[in-house]
């Protein structure tokens, strides 16, 4: 464990019951994320960088407005 984590947890032992319920209720739902998903790899930068960098047209405002409103409905 490293410094850091070791304090916090020190912190927590002195909470009220309630605070440590909460603390916990955090760091378990913090450990359920899958946090891999908002993580590109070097490849799928440059992917998407190149991606913008052309000149290609993107859609208008108007255009996202309005395909938005049909997902929706």
């Amino acid at each position: 464990m490293n410094k850091r984590l070791s304090e916090a947890i020190e912190q927590i032992k002195g909470l009220s019951e309630e605070r440590q319920q909460r603390a916990a209720f955090l760091l378990l739902d913090f450990l359920e994320e899958d946090d891999t998903q908002f993580y590109l790899t070097p490849e799928q930068r440059a992917e998407i960088e190149e991606a913008l960098s052309d000149d290609e047209e993107v859609a208008s405002d108007e255009e996202v407005k309005a395909f938005f409103a049909r997902l929706i409905g």
